[in-house]
Order: C-alpha cells, then sequence, then structure tokens
C-alpha cells in the first residue's frame, strides 16, 4: 500500500485577503484523508505547519508581509522535506501561491538527494513571476516562481536555494500555455 503524508500551510498573509490560511482544514473536513483512503492509500497526517520565528527584514521596496513570508519559507523548506521523506509522496494542503517558496524548494532537495529531477506543474492564471524589486501590488503570493528560479533579489532575505527550477524548462512551459 502507498504511503500519503499530508502537510497544511496555513498562510494567511501572501496577498492581504482574509481565507487563505482556512485551505488546509477545509479539504480535511472535505474529506480529503478519506477519499485519499478510498483511493488504497495510507495517509500520515502531519497537521499544520508553522512559521518559524518571525524577524523584522529591513528594505526598500514593495513587499507586503517580507518577514512572515520569510519565517514561513524556512518553516515550510525544514517540514515538506521531512514530509517528502516520511511516504511514497506528498501532498501540501494550502490556499496561498506562498507556500511554493518553501514546498518547491523542499522537493527540489529531496529529488536531488535521490538523484532524481524535479518536476514541477504550475497551474495558475498568472506565472507567479514577479520579483521583489518588480512586484507592483507587494503581494508576495505572485513572486514563487521568481525565487524557485534563483532570481537574485531574494538573495539575503529568503533562505539560499538547495536547487534551482531551470528557469529555461519553465519559461517554455508558460510560452506554451
Amino acid at each position: 500500500m502507498k504511503r500519503c503524508t499530508l502537510l497544511g500551510a496555513p498562510i494567511g498573509t501572501g496577498n492581504g485577503q482574509r481565507g487563505c490560511q482556512l485551505g488546509p482544514d477545509t479539504l480535511r473536513i472535505a474529506g480529503l484523508p478519506e477519499m485519499l483512503a478510498d483511493l488504497g492509500y495510507r495517509t500520515q497526517d502531519l497537521g499544520n505547519a508553522a512559521p518559524n520565528g518571525v524577524r523584522e527584514r529591513p528594505h526598500d521596496f514593495n513587499a507586503k508581509n517580507l518577514a512572515e513570508a520569510v519565517a514561513w519559507t524556512e518553516s515550510l523548506q525544514d517540514t515538506a522535506y521531512r514530509a517528502a521523506c516520511a511516504g511514497d509522496f506528498s501532498i501540501f494542503l494550502g490556499g496561498d501561491h506562498s507556500m511554493a517558496f518553501g514546498t518547491v524548494p523542499a522537493m527540489a532537495r529531496y529529488a536531488q538527494e535521490q538523484s532524481r529531477p524535479l518536476y514541477v506543474l504550475w497551474i495558475d492564471a498568472h506565472t507567479d513571476f514577479h520579483a521583489l524589486d518588480t512586484s507592483e501590488s507587494g503581494n508576495i503570493h505572485g513572486m514563487p516562481v521568481a525565487y524557485i528560479v534563483g532570481d537574485s533579489s531574494f538573495d539575503g532575505y529568503f533562505p539560499p536555494l538547495p536547487s534551482r527550477l531551470p528557469v529555461d524548462s519553465a519559461a517554455a512551459v508558460w510560452r506554451s500555455i
């Protein structure tokens, strides 16, 4: 029987609108664990991650809730990695795109250690490719793809990446959609 690990990321600061933080528990209440069991998966729910200690990060660009985003990223890079190691596959429950700052690098680290390629299927109406220094809205949820491909505007604010998603591959996919 395949093992599935669930980890919630109740982040509510990526876009400044209330509600995203309810995503993980809403998916559980809607019956996701039971549906996975019906499909033959033994599911382990690790609960919800929590952000590491929030430390102010002075900056001169338009990025809302930067300190919270960095705290979540640090936490998720660790907890999502451990979730990946605990099962045959992991499902990360959220509602805010900014969870990808932590979950995608965690999976990149796991894939690299397993000598396996990493593939990311990003389904969204937007590419979420804004950088810290180019976002007009300042909403962090519009920036994770720029971070995971290694945009330098994140250096010194967010944790260094264990492995970058190749930008050429990402650009080719976005152009074809």
